[in-house]
């Protein structure tokens, strides 16, 4: 008997990787707060750089290997490589300024995504 066939015949249903995987992403914050995900702010800039939240996790670290999409922490040691950095959520909802360099932040993101 054939291995697939056997396998099929008890029911058993084989792993297949899949290329549409939802890749995860790491949101640098000071503190994690309950409820955060839910955030106005939080949502609009992901969607306006294509990241749904549910492929999002919040940490105050990042871990060796993962992928930083936005750092929003005051200080932003270690060094992560995100693709979006600014102000702590609550700077960046009362300061212009930093609203400002956040919305630069994602005109070039999506730029450079339209070309890459």
């Amino acid at each position: 008997m054939e291995k697939a066939a056997y396998l099929d015949a008890m029911g058993i249903k084989r792993w297949v990787q899949t290329s549409n995987a939802a890749k995860a992403y790491i949101i640098l914050v000071d503190s994690v707060e309950p409820g955060i995900e839910h955030h106005p702010v939080i949502n609009s800039v992901l969607s306006l750089i294509g990241c749904p939240i549910t492929n999002c996790s919040f940490t105050q670290k990042a871990s060796k290997g993962t992928d930083v999409i936005w750092d929003m922490r005051r200080l932003k040691m270690p060094k992560s490589h995100p693709v979006l950095s600014s102000a702590p959520l609550a700077e960046l909802i009362i300061k212009g300024e930093a609203k400002r360099e956040l919305w630069d932040l994602i005109v070039a993101h999506n730029k450079e995504s339209q070309i890459g």
